[in-house]
């Protein structure tokens, strides 16, 4: 009876090893697509609930620590901690995360299955770069016009953020901390604005309507809108130490963007922007 008993544990325990850590992939994934943690944390527990666990979930800007137990015996737990992988904005991503754990929520699905479906859904790729770097361009280009500048403005709006965002994604692709990414964006992209400032093509084409617009609209890609407004929502819902870490990340961003910026600026002398 003794050995029965031992054995019955030791296989709902490794049951819940597994369950805690296709927790822990689905919570660093989210994580790391841009989900804020109220998100994150129901999502998980709507999916192991299925499975008769509970999870509480600790959360840092970099990972997660999970400690999960079953509902009819809280005292046998497993902690688990997980790092996140690089920070990539993929709503696409957290939709089909939501979807999956309605899913198990509704239907009772194997911790197996769920992992299976988990890594088709991070087998998805993300939008082609020339969709991406073309919906920046003209996102830029719209606010340009929107500031009060005309055709020419919106130009070098949609150049200037085409070329930035792909010399962001060249120097993170050789390894280079985000920072240092931004900001060589940032200083590319206001040099090609300030072209604009100081009448380089004004021979070609004449002077544009509002030349400030477009260097004030083509870094606006860089805004790191979702960690900011991911801080409003963690604060609110009382995950008071990821929406400072949130906070800071994104303030320390936007110093990165006025680095860059104010190279540029310096660089061509202009003191009436």
């Amino acid at each position: 009876m003794n050995t029965l008993s031992i054995n019955i544990d030791s296989t709902k325990m490794s049951r819940l090893n597994r369950i805690v850590n296709f927790a822990l992939d689905v919570g660093t994934f989210l994580l790391s697509s841009g989900a804020h943690c109220g998100r994150i944390n129901r999502n998980i527990n709507r999916m192991v609930k299925s499975w008769d666990v509970k999870i509480e979930l600790y959360f840092s800007f970099t990972g997660i620590l999970a400690t999960a137990y079953y509902i009819d015996n809280p005292n046998e737990v497993v902690t688990r901690y997980k790092k996140a992988p690089e920070y990539g904005v993929n709503f696409n991503a957290i939709n089909e995360v939501s979807q999956l754990s309605w899913l198990l929520d509704s239907k009772k699905v194997s911790v197996e299955e769920a992992n299976e479906a988990l890594q088709e859904i991070k087998a998805i790729k993300p939008y082609p770069k020339i969709l991406l770097l073309l919906g920046i361009g003209m996102s830029c280009a719209c606010l340009c016009f929107v500031a009060g500048g005309d055709w020419r403005d919106a130009i070098f709006a949609f150049v200037a953020a085409i070329c930035g965002m792909l010399v962001k994604l060249m120097v993170q692709k050789r390894g280079f901390n985000a920072m240092v990414a931004l900001t060589f964006a940032a200083f590319v992209t206001t040099f090609i604005a300030s072209l604009n400032m100081v009448g380089a093509l004004n021979p070609i084409w004449g002077a544009g309507l509002d030349p400030h617009s477009a260097m004030a609209t083509a870094v606006l890609y860089l805004v790191p809108r979702v960690p900011l407004t991911n801080s409003v929502i963690d604060l609110i819902e009382s995950y008071i130490s990821t929406s400072l870490f949130r906070a800071a990340f994104g303030a320390f961003i936007l110093l990165c963007i006025a680095v860059g910026m104010s190279l540029s600026i310096v660089l061509f002398g202009i003191n009436n922007f």
